[in-house]
């Protein structure tokens, strides 16, 4: 079997509503490795993202308690700090699971600089709220005197608003591609990767910024061709919301899902984001979308769950199904 598959992991799906310690998500990481499985024993490149955003929570508010005795930590650090942390852990548990399944695959982890377009005086620029919550007290005084833009969020508190650039090369890519090519499990673009800019010198430097990590994750799947795009999420409660589910065996044409965003119904800005990835995905010549949760991605590769967006019989055999319920 032949093929290239793309898998997106949401940060919360290793820091979850269970428990958010690095043991928790240590096990978690045990979880999504036995249940790829059938993906790492396959003839397969395979490359897989993961989000970063509970992880960059709690680096910036450990910052912060500590900011009496320590110096911060820049967001673009911060970002890097979070890779590495997390594809070890991701990278430990793929070892792991292909030594019990004396499966020779070699796993690599790559820290991620993405060039970003960024612009400081574009007025719709959008915004991405991180870290902690903060009273209007502490809230002001952050904006005074460390400049940061500060929005409120009603009754949690402010938090901190940076810019969301759009991602224009990933610094990396000829190296991510040489790897993938030669059946390195790849880690990649965690939290879409460092947002980087050419300052006037021409250099490389890092921002404090966000970028989008399903962008990134259509970059890659572009680049190398990917066949399937898997993302695994946290919960199907929003889904479920937005009346879909990623936890029985449905499907969605591309004409269906091209409805859907045309009616602008999806309220949640992380079913739209997904959504919105797979039509990119499927338009730009990919085969199928897969959403699904933690606890049902084995069901995946037995045909018995998740969300299939476009064609039932994709060249990789392990995502072909025979029978669905139509959405």
């Amino acid at each position: 079997m032949r093929g290239t598959v793309v898998v997106l992991v949401n940060g919360e799906v290793l820091a979850n509503g269970q428990g958010s310690r690095i043991s928790d998500q240590r096990l978690n990481a045990a979880k999504l490795a036995d249940s790829l499985l059938p993906l790492f024993a396959e003839d397969l490149q395979v490359l897989i993202l993961h989000g970063n955003k509970p992880q960059v929570g709690f680096v910036l508010l450990r910052s912060e308690l500590s900011s009496h005795a320590l110096h911060t930590v820049p967001l673009d650090v911060c970002g890097a700090d979070t890779q590495g942390a997390t594809g070890y852990i991701l990278a430990l548990a793929f070892k792991n699971v292909l030594k019990k399944h004396s499966i020779s695959r070699r796993v690599t982890s790559i820290v991620t600089q993405t060039l970003v377009d960024a612009d400081s005086s574009a007025s719709d620029t959008p915004v991405k709220t991180i870290g902690p919550w903060y009273d209007r007290e502490k809230a002001e005084a952050f904006r005074l005197g460390r400049g940061w833009t500060m929005r409120e969020e009603p009754g949690r508190g402010y938090r901190r608003a940076v810019p969301l650039y759009t991602a224009r090369e990933i610094l990396e890519m000829d190296s991510i591609k040489q790897l993938v090519s030669s059946r390195d499990i790849v880690i990649a673009g965690g939290g879409g990767g460092v947002p980087v800019i050419q300052n006037d010198r021409g250099d490389y430097e890092g921002i404090e910024a966000v970028v989008s990590t399903e962008q990134v994750a259509q970059i890659f799947a572009r680049s190398i061709a990917a066949n399937v795009l898997l993302m695994v999420v946290e919960s199907d409660e929003k889904y479920v919301l937005s009346g879909l589910t990623t936890e029985g065996t449905n499907h969605l044409d591309l004409d269906g899902l091209e409805a859907i965003l045309q009616q602008a119904k999806i309220e949640s800005s992380n079913v739209l984001g997904k959504l919105q990835t797979a039509y990119q995905f499927l338009k730009e010549g990919g085969e199928q979308v897969v959403i699904t949760t933690l606890r049902k991605l084995p069901d995946v590769f037995s045909m018995q769950n998740g969300l299939r967006i476009g064609s039932l019989s994709p060249s990789i055999d392990i995502f072909r199904v025979e029978r669905t319920t139509p959405l």
